[in-house]
Order: structure tokens, then sequence, then C-alpha cells
């Protein structure tokens, strides 16, 4: 795929410490060229690691302009090549800067709004319902801005002064539903993470030019969520439930979730299909990332999957997540828990009895941190729960310092006892 962005020479010396800015672009792996943009600052100006100038520089608005302005007259460049069926070579970038030739009348009439909506429409057959709504989300929160910023919205504007705008308007001005203001890291990340999956699909349609979105960073944290021990669960699954059909459906459905890991977009789902009963396993296709695994039916899961013959409760969501915390409550999980989070710098704890917490979600957390301290193999979990990548998986492990301490004298105390028998 074709780049370009803004480029100095690292290792690049001169007597007064100005250094030369360029326009990099790589055509391909192999050829590659720098372009001369008439453009300078002083080496403790630029910011290497984000490759653009530093608003320390007493010219940070002047060089900025400049900056968008080259990469978006470059980015039009290789998007009227593309719609003309002309290669983008380096040859070519170069002849067509030199014409000094407008090009942006082409990138002005593909509308950004309009794209997304064709972006979600083709979606909607490919990923979950949850997925959707968070193009939803990203779409509200664009229009929003697009009252707020100062900018148009549009493919021309995405860069990095778009992206310091939209962070900040996620961060701190965003009204919420329940009337307060700004949003948490983690769901800012998601924004931006969505909006860049949204513009890269574009790029790659040839709709709109190449756009540099390495300065876009995914804002990530930990949140610090709960997990079920096996002594609750046991709790739980004991609790007499039988006057109230409801929240016994309820509760089957959630003690399967806590000892499969399946999201509950699959486990809603579950019937006799799925089930080998002589392997004693659940093989079903996660309606997420479209992936099949296959799940030993173990601990109470058998006794569950007998009573409702082999075929779990339908049930909504929300239904779902509102009579667990109910079922939690009775069973005497009320115990205080802090969670703390950002809104931008803004550090946030929120005390919660634990029992108001608890929801579809803590299920995969439960699975995962029970089988993890009961020393089964990582990898193995993985393969169950269908976790890509040990990152993706650790966010699901829940353990403090002295559960980690106690899962070591166990595996110390295994491998004393094997040495033994050496």
């Amino acid at each position: 795929m074709k780049r370009f962005y803004p480029y100095v020479k690292e290792k690049y010396n001169t007597k007064n410490g100005i250094i030369p800015i360029y326009i990099r672009y790589d055509y391909n792996r192999v050829k590659r060229t720098l372009i001369p943009i008439n453009l300078s600052c002083a080496v403790e100006h630029w910011d290497f690691k984000k490759k653009w100038i530093k608003k320390s520089c007493p010219e940070f608005e002047t060089i900025e302009k400049k900056l968008v302005s080259m990469q978006t007259h470059i980015g039009n460049i290789i998007t009227w090549a593309n719609k003309n069926d002309i290669d983008p070579t380096i040859e070519h970038i170069h002849l067509e800067l030199a014409k000094d030739k407008q090009y942006d009348s082409l990138t002005k009439r593909i509308d950004i709004f309009s794209q997304l909506d064709k972006y979600i429409e083709d979606k909607k057959t490919k990923v979950v319902g949850d997925v959707i709504k968070d193009y939803n989300s990203l779409k509200k929160h664009l229009l929003g801005f697009r009252e707020y910023s100062s900018q148009a919205i549009t493919f021309q504007n995405i860069n990095v002064v778009f992206y310091n705008e939209f962070l900040d308007y996620l961060s701190y001005t965003v009204i919420q539903k329940d009337g307060s203001i700004g949003l948490k890291n983690n769901t800012v990340g998601k924004q931006i993470k969505n909006l860049k999956a949204f513009v890269r699909d574009r790029i790659s349609k040839n709709i709109i030019p190449p756009i540099d979105l390495k300065p876009f960073k995914t804002i990530i944290e930990e949140v610090d969520n709960i997990y079920l021990s096996e002594e609750e669960l046991e709790e739980i699954y004991n609790l007499d439930l039988s006057g109230t059909k409801k929240l016994e459906e309820i509760r089957d459905l959630f003690i399967v979730g806590c000892y499969t890991g399946l999201r509950f977009s699959d486990l809603s789902r579950i019937d006799a299909s799925h089930i080998d009963i002589h392997k004693g396993t659940i093989t079903i296709k996660q309606k997420k990332v479209h992936r099949s695994v296959t799940v030993p039916i173990i601990e109470y899961t058998p006794a569950i999957l007998k009573k409702h013959k082999n075929e779990l409760p339908k049930m909504h969501l929300n239904d779902f997540n509102r009579e667990i915390k109910e079922i939690c409550k009775q069973v005497g999980l009320t115990q205080d828990h802090n969670i703390v989070q950002k809104k931008g710098k803004n550090q946030i704890t929120n005390t919660f009895k634990k029992y108001e917490i608890v929801s579809s979600h803590t299920c995969r957390r439960s699975f995962c941190t029970n089988m993890y301290l009961s020393g089964f193999p990582v990898e193995d979990i993985m393969k169950i729960s269908g976790h890509k990548s040990i990152k993706a998986f650790l966010t699901y492990i829940k353990i403090d310092s002295l559960q980690a301490a106690q899962r070591l004298k166990i595996f110390w105390a295994n491998r004393t006892r094997g040495n033994a028998d050496i």
C-alpha cells in the first residue's frame, strides 16, 4: 500500500541545529523517496516518535498547517491517479507536484458520513449486532464533533490536528445519557479503533487517498473487572431458585458460561446440534469472530444440559445482566469493590457491591481465571476460549499478588514432587 508521511533524518546534523522536513513517499517496500517541502525546524522541536512538529516550536501553527496541506495534496494526486488508472509511481508524484495542479475537488465530493453509512451497511452481514452498535456510536460522535469543532469533518481533514481535537472532544465534552461529561478512556479507544478501521477500508477500496494513521493511537487501559471463584460459583449453583423459573434459567446459563468460557451470544444458541454426548464436548462457531471452538462439558454443565434437554434457555442480554445481579445478591456477594478508570487524564474511583458489577462478561473472565489458577496450560485455555493472542487472553485473568504466590507454591510443590520420583 502507498504510504506518505512527514519525515526528518534522525541523525542529520547541521551547524545551527536546524533540520529540513520532508514528506516521505513509500511507493512499495523497495521504492521510496523524500520530497522536499521547504520546511525546517530545530532538532528539539521535532517529535521523531509521532513524526510531527512539537507544539513548543515557535512556528508550530505555520509548519503544521503546511504539513497538513502538503499531505492532503499528495493524497489527492494519488487518488486522482487511481481513479484514472494511472500508476502513482515516484516519478509521477514528482511530476504532478511540479505542475502545482489542484486535485482537491475530487476528494471534496466524497462525503465522510455517506461513506460511513455504506460501510456500516456492508458490515451488517459480516459482524454481530454489538459491533454495528459500535459503528453507529462512532457516527453519532462524529456528528456531535462536527457541531463542536471549528473544522469541517471530511476525509481531507483526517490528520493529527483532527485526531487531537476529536480525542479531547470524546474525553472532556461528550454528554452521556446519565448527564456525565466525557467518555472513559477505553470507550474513547474503541471510537478511535473503529474510525481507523473505517478509514483503512475506504483507502483499500481506492475511494480516498492514503492517510497516515500511525499517530492515531488507540487508548487501552486495564479495567479492574471481577471474576467469581469456584466456591462462589458453587454457592450460586446450589441456590434454590425452583420457585422462580426465569431466575433459575438465568442462573443455569450463567454457570454454563463460567465453565465453558463462551460469550453470551454463543451460550444462548447452544442446542443438541452443538453437543457430542460421547466425547463430552460442545462445538460451536463463535458468532463474534466466526471461528469454531470445542469446549469440554465439565463440572455442573452436564447436569444443566440434561435438565434443559440439551438446549439452553433463550433470553435477552439485558434481562440476563439485570437478573444475574439479583441472584448474586441472594448468595451474599455484597463485599465492596473499587473500580478505577480514567477520563482523559482524570482518574475516577467508584465503589460498588460485588453483585452490582457481575454481568455476562463475568462468565468468560471466571472461566479463564479459574482454569489459569488451577494450573491448566495457558495455550490450552486459549484454544478453548478462542483467544488469538496471549495479550488479549491476559486481560481476562484477574488475580491478585496472593493468588499469584499461591499458584507459584503449587507449581513448585509439583516440581519438587516430580524430582523426587526420578
